[in-house]
């Protein structure tokens, strides 16, 4: 599946230095070379830095340089030696700046072993510095700083008068004034593989990286909606109920972009057409596939003889939540919906016709009565995780 970036016009050229000269001790495996995805993850941070039409990037190796550099060099980057690679990452970072570009505005300075990043965040922290080309651009995933800092090229001459002892940090400490934080819903900024933990972590991350967990979820809705807002009850009511459905049918079910579109369906809800309009917001941070089901949750076209898929389950479910739980009695609501408007008649016959074929649907692929599937508890979500207004 491919991640969609937004738009990759930059108007500010920046470098982007991979750091990746370590021993790897605490994974006991040279990390640069670990499978990821069906890539090394070397290749796996390049191609971050290529979806986003940079350049210039370079690769500083140290320990087993001449095992990496073939695979630096194959995926369009260049791997540059730092020798002293033993004395800490400073040093590569002072060897990386010495070999970019010097007419670039800035520069992203990420570990290899912080390879589940999207793109579109790289495209979003671009976008930014366009606009305040003088300061550093920090990833914050809700109060959590994380990696890449999007550096500008003015401090490359303090970065490189740095002493062996001190590091990046203390500088970037000095300079927190110059410092803009930067909201992103991607986990994958604080996710290292720095052991063999850490590593089966990013490996499930970059499996679905495109569609966006229940934390980003929350990270989105909490960005978006205020902590009283009713339809945070409705968001917890469609997503769990879509779960179970989920869960209860024998079709091949993406349950994880269930959860997603069932969670952020409703995200501009207050907007005229809300649903073209919160399809594109989420098209637009690159989740495609959820943009595609939200984009369908108020009218869908169902064929009866096909298999019940992701789409027909979030409309479902959100069609037999009516901010108050569940209501099963779908029948008079779509009534009094015609009594109310009848000027819009043949819609809302065609939505009331859609959610008894989608139910039949459901019932027959989990050869249980949506009641029957509706009673069973879901282990999914932790109780935690609907604390205060459920989400």
């Amino acid at each position: 599946m491919k991640q969609k970036i937004q738009t990759k016009t930059h108007l500010v050229p920046v470098s982007a230095i991979i750091l990746a000269a370590g021993l790897s001790s605490r994974m006991n495996d040279f990390k640069p070379l670990l499978p990821l995805g069906g890539k090394t993850m070397v290749e796996r941070v390049i191609n971050l830095f290529k979806a986003n039409d940079i350049a210039d990037i370079i690769v500083v190796t140290g320990h087993n340089c001449r095992e990496l550099e073939p695979f630096v060099k194959k995926a369009g980057a260049l791997p540059v030696f730092n020798p002293d690679f033993p004395s800490g990452m400073l040093s590569s970072i002072q060897k990386g700046i010495k070999n970019i570009r010097p007419e670039n505005s800035g520069f992203f300075l990420l570990p290899v072993d912080i390879p589940a990043i999207r793109p579109s965040t790289i495209n979003l922290m671009i976008q930014k510095f366009q606009k305040t080309k003088d300061n550093v651009i920090m990833p914050y995933f809700d109060d959590t700083p994380g990696h890449p800092p999007l550096i500008p090229s003015r401090l490359k001459k303090n970065i490189l008068g740095l002493k062996k002892g001190t590091t990046l940090r203390d500088l970037l400490w000095y300079e927190k004034k110059q410092m803009v934080p930067l909201k992103v819903h991607d986990r994958g900024i604080l996710m290292d593989a720095d052991d063999q933990k850490g590593y089966k972590k990013v490996c499930r991350k970059i499996q679905t990286r495109d569609i966006p967990d229940k934390e980003e979820c929350f990270s989105i809705i909490n960005d978006i909606l205020p902590e009283n807002d009713g339809i945070r009850i409705h968001l917890a009511d469609v997503s769990i109920t879509a779960l179970k459905i989920a869960h209860a049918v024998t079709d091949e079910i993406n349950t994880d972009l269930v959860v997603a579109a069932a969670l952020l369906h409703d995200i501009k809800r207050k907007e005229k057409d809300h649903a073209v309009k919160g399809a594109q917001w989420i098209d637009n941070m690159g989740f495609s596939e959820v943009s595609k089901i939200i984009a369908r949750h108020m009218d869908i076209d169902v064929d009866p003889m096909i298999h019940i898929r992701e789409k027909e389950i979030v409309y479902f479910a959100d069609k037999i939540c009516n901010g108050h739980g569940i209501d099963l009695n779908y029948h008079k609501r779509f009534a009094d919906s015609v009594m109310k408007a009848p000027w819009a008649r043949t819609s809302i016959s065609k939505r009331y016709e859609n959610t008894k074929l989608i139910q039949a649907g459901i019932e027959t692929s989990a050869g249980k009565s949506i009641e029957e599937i509706l009673s069973y508890k879901v282990l999914d979500f932790s109780s935690e995780a609907w604390a205060g207004s459920r989400i």
